[in-house]
């Protein structure tokens, strides 16, 4: 006889819409809520022992669904909580009760009874990963509340623990306007550590494709307050820049000259190395560089090997970070001053100079130094030991005689080993030269 196969008891599904029709009458006209709730807790749990998902889920909801009709906000809070709470309920009808009562939570209009709403649904919520994304915009939400009231710290509170970057339901610009918004109450409850922690949760290649410029915006704004705390210039600069070649920025040119700027201010306020130097060759190509003359002086002044005074350029470049200024806005706005910025730039235009003077002179008179630079011998003194310091330069400073070596002392096999290859150098010169006039020589007798 042929085999057949055997197929093992699957659970009974059978539709509940008669019973919920008839209880959501006697709830709703007759007035009988509790019965009408009793009956159909009943035929859920009938249906919940018996595994039939989509019964338990069809009146776990419609439980919920009466007790929203009949504006019955503390037993549509308690039923939720019974729904979830219940031996061996269901995930599909736990998922199918919260999102159901998810789309109340901004209708309702009492800020008491949705601030209700919203707590029995994050209690229900959390821990389980399958309605991790309600949690999530439900979190969002009464962050939102708090924010409106001035409860920055509670706002803050909600939404730092909650983790959106590993949610498969939320698209990457939902998601990166949460962690914005999470970045953003960090930073005005000063809790900056934990602002850089959350704005490194965004991967920067979202805003490669364009369609997020908006957020890019808003990022590297948030990222500037955090750098400027920090008073990391040199990621300063690489926040204006990238703001700079942003499509959205471009588009508007007050904004690409204002970014533009700041991008080359942060730049020479950077400490000086190799990759600070690479970038302002760099940006000195920009070609927008052309309507904005004192700043392509300045890139121009800082990568030539010459010497000059904040004097130079001090007029025109207060005048753009004052806080009348066409930047003194947008300074301020992240927490930099003028003066800040004055102070720095004339700091590093004497840093670059006593690199042009190590370059060219073995020793100096410090009263020379000082009269070049245009600051006092103390000033100049200090400035420079600050460099030796950090290793940015070599120098020896006499004090008795007031005098400056720049050049480091060799020895004696260094000293050796350099008159040894110049006289290679000068041998191979001689060699060279006879070869070419024993070769003249040559073509002028056959001539």
């Amino acid at each position: 006889p042929p085999c057949t196969s055997v197929r093992r008891p699957t659970a009974t599904t059978m539709g509940y819409e008669k019973e919920i029709e008839t209880n959501r009458d006697l709830a709703l006209r007759a007035g009988q809520m509790q019965d009408a709730i009793d009956a159909l807790l009943t035929h859920e749990r009938t249906a919940r022992l018996a595994g039939d998902v989509p019964g338990t889920t069809e009146v776990a909801v419609a439980i919920v669904k009466i007790c929203h009709e009949a504006k019955q906000w503390t037993m549509l809070n308690d039923n939720i909580q019974l729904l979830a709470k219940r031996r061996a309920q269901l995930k599909q009808a736990i998922q199918a009760v919260v999102q159901e009562a998810t789309k109340w939570v901004d209708e309702q209009s009492d800020a008491k009874l949705k601030l209700e709403l919203i707590n029995t649904l994050r209690a229900v919520t959390e821990g389980k990963i399958y309605v991790e994304v309600e949690r999530a915009r439900l979190s969002l939400t009464l962050a939102r509340m708090h924010e409106d009231e001035g409860k920055l710290e509670e706002a803050r509170t909600v939404l730092q623990d909650t983790q959106v970057e590993t949610l498969g339901g939320m698209d990457k610009r939902e998601k990166t306007e949460f962690v914005l918004r999470q970045v953003r109450l960090c930073l005005e409850t000063n809790d900056f550590m934990r602002a850089w922690i959350m704005a490194k949760k965004i991967n920067l290649k979202f805003f490669e494709d364009g369609t997020l410029d908006d957020l890019k915006v808003r990022y590297y704004d948030l990222v500037t307050r955090y750098h400027m705390y920090n008073k990391d210039t040199f990621e300063l600069f690489r926040a204006f820049q990238a703001l700079f070649n942003t499509k959205l920025v471009k588009e508007d040119p007050a904004k690409s000259a204002e970014a533009l700027k700041l991008t080359v201010i942060y730049l020479l306020l950077s400490t000086y190395g190799n990759e600070q130097a690479d970038q302002m060759h760099h940006v000195k190509e920009t070609k927008d560089l052309e309507g904005l003359p004192l700043y392509k002086r300045l890139l121009e002044l800082f990568t030539t090997d010459e010497v000059f005074t904040y004097g130079n350029v001090k007029e025109a470049l207060e005048a753009e970070i004052a806080p009348a200024g066409p930047l003194g806005p947008t300074i301020a706005q992240f927490g930099d001053t003028a003066d800040n910025i004055a102070k720095s730039m004339h700091q590093r235009i004497v840093q670059h100079n006593v690199r042009v003077l190590s370059k060219f002179y073995k020793r100096a008179r410090m009263s020379r130094v000082a009269s070049l630079f245009k600051i006092t011998e103390q000033e100049a003194e200090r400035e420079i030991s600050d460099m030796v310091t950090s290793a940015a330069v070599y120098a020896r400073i006499d004090r008795p005689a007031g005098v400056v070596t720049f050049k480091k002392p060799q020895q004696p096999n260094e000293l050796l080993n350099d008159w040894s290859g110049n006289i290679s150098q000068l041998l191979n010169l001689v060699e060279s030269t006879c070869h070419q006039i024993h070769k003249e020589t040559m073509v002028h007798n056959v001539a």
